[in-house]
């Protein structure tokens, strides 16, 4: 690459007469030499959360690494609550409830995060017949990320055995760190809801599993 640098000089009247006006010209070289940097797919050994902390639950980390991975899910809380007369709807305690999805393969190549959850079954061995869990009004939350964002699949789930999207990441979106947050009232979530029928409840603590699963195709 050359640059040419262009000088004048200045002019005057001597006498009447006319000096002429002289161009001077230099030019300057450049010389070109290279930096560089290899990326490779991330490890998910060291990595943050999205939401910093979730109460009710101290540890919401999974274990679980790798280039796609999910990293943390929370631990839903329904707590201590009274047997009513009725069918009854009762909310988590945890106030941002929330799963994260870290995608370091490059490319933004998408995926697509699912969910099934196993009957409440308790001390007993007993199942909760006809309890109902279900997550309303997620966002999609992210952090020094400017990625395009993937997409909630719908706005309310009803959570069951059956397999069912949760978030999807078109080839494109999803890059980098994003997590599904369920936020609500701390101590009383109405968007992390558990409805149970009256009839066969027992006076015991009810457990299940929830099981998030991600798969590398795009939606």
């Amino acid at each position: 690459m050359k640059k040419t640098m262009i000088t004048t000089a200045a002019f005057g009247l001597l006498a009447m007469s006319t000096t002429s006006l002289s161009v001077f010209a230099s030019e300057l070289t450049d010389v070109t030499n290279k930096t560089d940097v290899t990326l490779t797919a991330g490890s998910g050994e060291d990595v943050d959360p999205v939401v910093p902390d979730d109460t009710h639950d101290d540890d919401p980390s999974t274990g679980d690494t790798g280039a796609l991975s999910i990293p943390y899910a929370s631990n839903i809380t329904f707590g201590q609550q009274e047997i009513k007369q009725g069918d009854t709807d009762y909310f988590a305690l945890n106030k941002k409830p929330h799963v994260q999805v870290n995608d370091t393969r490059g490319g933004a190549k998408g995926w697509i995060l699912g969910v099934t959850i196993s009957p409440f079954v308790g001390e007993n061995g007993k199942e909760l017949i006809g309890a109902k869990m279900s997550l309303t009004n997620g966002k999609i939350t992210t952090k020094d990320n400017q990625s395009t964002a993937p997409e909630l699949a719908e706005n309310s789930f009803e959570l069951n055995e059956e397999y069912q999207d949760v978030v999807r990441a078109k080839k494109g979106q999803g890059a980098g760190a994003f997590a599904a947050v369920f936020e609500g009232k701390d101590g009383e979530n109405e968007n992390v809801k558990l409805h149970v029928p009256r009839a066969g409840v027992e006076a015991q603590s009810y457990t299940a599993d929830l099981t998030w699963v991600l798969t590398d195709a795009p939606a």
